[in-house]
């Protein structure tokens, strides 16, 4: 049953964990739960630090009050801080302010020969694209170009346009685009990349991003690359205003990438990325956490299909064999613990190759798999729990199944096998393989059935426990498998039940009565007894072995029909417990294996009367005798009476005095 019910539990957690694998490859495949991974994989931003060869140069509020202007600014300005710039010795100039259209003359010549003598400015292109998931490489649906007498003198041209996701949040741009023309345009980052590699050559598209020179910029198979987020430092971002002064620190912006961006909250070039999704951060930042990207190398990649859905079974599977097989106390502690493992591998696989795995599909699955694994359990145990209440009902009364079941781990003890103290009792009809030899076979069982009911009906009014049947013998015991402090009165209540159901069994036109069986003979016996689960491994009987159950065995084989035989520790007890219960002193019976003969007591019914004991009488225990055999007195004339003794117990005080016919008197 044991080896049943680990099978059984291993196979419900791999189907529980088939079946969820199974959803998670169905939900990947139709993009389900996709925006909740995003939101979720946000939180693993930011992953690293900025490269210090990179230079924002703000135009924040208090570059916007000092110049005196509202913005745009005058392209006079531009050119100012555009040649302010080149004399510090900026590497590369990115310019995130698009001029599509034309200025005052004097004002556009000034800007036009500032980016001319610099050499190294990259002018940013605004563009449109359509509202649609791409596929491929972006097309834009609409393009502003710049003003040609600007485009004359730059070193090159990227655009300046991100693409965010359905929620808002900018989480990738493409790093180059479809023009109108059919070539190729990069990205205002990627612009400003292929500058610092010193790249040659045309960009060209590959299945898995964009390759530019000899280096390869990583996307998905849609062709966006994902931005890695950093926090850029405020050492590497510099006021416009200071640069247009010339205070800043000398060799800050020497041999840096520049780039030049609004960032005052008012100038609304503001985007929802995943470090700030409330107010959002300046575009120009965003360009320059993907040129960081490009230049670390630091590459996002999502975890492939199939290991989610490993992971996803792996997590589930763990989760149910923890739920099936460990305290169920445990099994929460267990299901957080391994989710939380799984969160600390999450960032720290991000942290170390940039690697975004699935978050929600393992979650889900850890989730469901613990509900699911405790509603088998529930549910089998459930199911279990009447199995057990059906089958030990049969030999325990219902409500002592119900107080076991409800309290197993007391009850547990016991099912292992341990010495307390018990009341055994036997029962055997008396005649009845006499009355059975001439019957038929079909009355014989119908008679039997009718008997052995009415004994185990008997034993079940009293909350006992049904040990087995011997052919026409029951064997019950009282104390265990809960505790009983009154286990000898109910033994003796049970007897004389049984005798009252033998009774009503035997009157009337029943096969039971025509088997003319003689009666039934009780014998009950107190004192310690081995009760638990006792065999192999193959078969196990819960039951109760010892001296007192032997005893019991004897007292039984002494009592006619009709009559409760008990022990002196029984009577004692019961003798205390109901001072109506009439009582009377049997000759001492003399069993094999006791040295001294047992002080014995007649557990009278109503219109039995005590029987006459002779000074010196003794019993001796023949099993199947079914009534006393007087034998002759000691030689020296004394009783050989005394207290039985029983391992573990002290010497029974003598009962109170017993009237022959009546019950124990009291002092």
């Amino acid at each position: 049953m044991r080896k049943h019910r680990i099978w059984f539990r291993l196979g419900a957690s791999v189907v529980i964990a088939g079946v969820i694998a199974g959803l998670a490859a169905a939900g990947l495949a139709n993009n389900v739960f996709f925006g909740t991974q995003l939101r979720l994989s946000d939180a693993l931003f930011p992953s690293g630090t900025a490269d210090r060869g990179v230079v924002v140069v703000a135009t924040e509020q208090a570059s916007l009050n000092a110049v005196g202007q509202r913005w745009p600014w005058d392209r006079s300005v531009h050119a100012r801080l555009i040649d302010q710039l080149h004399k510090d010795g900026a590497a590369w100039i990115g310019y995130d302010v698009t001029f599509s259209v034309p200025s005052t003359p004097k004002a556009d010549d000034a800007l036009a020969k500032s980016i001319a003598k610099a050499g190294n400015v990259i002018l940013g292109e605004s563009v449109e694209f359509p509202q649609t998931t791409p596929g491929d490489v972006l097309q834009p649906s609409r393009e502003d170009g710049v003003v040609p007498a600007f485009a004359k003198g730059a070193a090159g041209f990227g655009h300046v346009n991100v693409f965010p996701d359905t929620d808002g949040v900018t989480r990738s741009l493409p790093p180059a685009i479809h023009t109108s023309t059919g070539a190729l345009m990069p990205s205002l980052s990627m612009a400003l990349y292929e500058k610092e590699i010193h790249a040659t050559g045309p960009i060209t598209v590959q299945p898995n991003g964009f390759e530019v020179g000899n280096k390869l910029v990583e996307t998905g198979p849609a062709h966006l690359m994902d931005i890695n987020y950093v926090n850029f430092p405020n050492a590497q971002i510099v006021p416009a205003y200071k640069v247009l002064d010339g205070t800043v620190d000398p060799g800050k912006l020497s041999g840096r990438i520049v780039l030049v961006g609004a960032t005052a909250q008012g100038l609304q070039d503001y985007k929802v990325t995943p470090l700030d999704k409330s107010s959002g951060q300046p575009g120009v930042l965003v360009h320059a956490t993907a040129l960081n990207t490009m230049l670390a190398g630091a590459y996002i990649h999502d975890e492939g299909h199939a290991t989610t859905v490993f992971v996803t079974g792996l997590m589930a599977l763990a989760v149910a064999l923890a739920v099936m097989f460990l305290w169920l106390w445990l099994s929460p502690f267990i299901t957080i613990g391994l989710i939380a493992a799984f969160v600390a591998v999450v960032f720290r696989r991000f942290n170390d190759d940039y690697h975004v795995m699935n978050i929600v599909y393992p979650l889900i699955g850890a989730i469901v798999a613990y509900i699911a694994s405790l509603a088998v359990k529930y549910f089998t145990e459930v199911r279990e729990r009447r199995r057990v209440t059906h089958v030990f009902g049969r030999y325990v009364a219902p409500d002592v199944v119900q107080e076991v079941l409800s309290s197993p781990e007391a009850a547990m003890a016991t099912l292992t096998g341990e010495s307390r103290p018990l009341s055994i009792l036997f029962a055997d009809l008396r005649g009845f393989t006499a009355a059975s030899e001439d019957a038929a076979p079909e009355e014989v069982v119908q008679a039997l059935n009718v008997y052995l009911d009415a004994m185990t009906r008997a034993v079940l009014e009293e909350r006992g426990t049904i040990d087995k049947f011997m052919g026409d013998c029951v064997m019950a015991f009282w104390g265990a498998p809960k505790d009983e402090p009154q286990h000898a009165m109910k033994a003796v209540r049970a007897a004389m039940r049984m005798q009252d159901h033998i009774d009503e069994a035997m009157g009337g036109d029943t096969a039971a009565h025509r088997l003319k069986v003689k009666g039934c003979g009780v014998g009950v016996a107190t004192g310690p007894a081995v009760v638990g689960n006792i065999g192999s491994a193959e078969r196990l009987d819960y039951t109760v072995i010892g001296d007192t159950v032997n005893t019991a065995s004897r007292l039984c084989g002494v009592a006619g029909p009709g009559e409760i035989v008990c022990t002196s520790d029984t009577a004692y007890q019961v003798g205390l417990l109901d001072e109506h219960l009439r009582l009377s002193e049997l000759p001492p019976l003399v069993v094999k294996g006791k040295a001294e003969p047992l002080k014995v007591f007649q557990v009278l019914r109503e219109g039995q009367e005590a029987v006459e004991v002779r000074e010196g009488e003794v019993t001796v225990a023949v099993e199947e005798k079914g009534h006393f055999e007087p034998e002759p007195a000691a030689p020296n004339g004394e009783t050989q009476e005394s207290p039985v003794k029983v391992a573990g117990y002290a010497p029974v005080e003598p009962l109170p005095e017993v009237r022959s016919g009546g019950g124990p008197t009291s002092e």
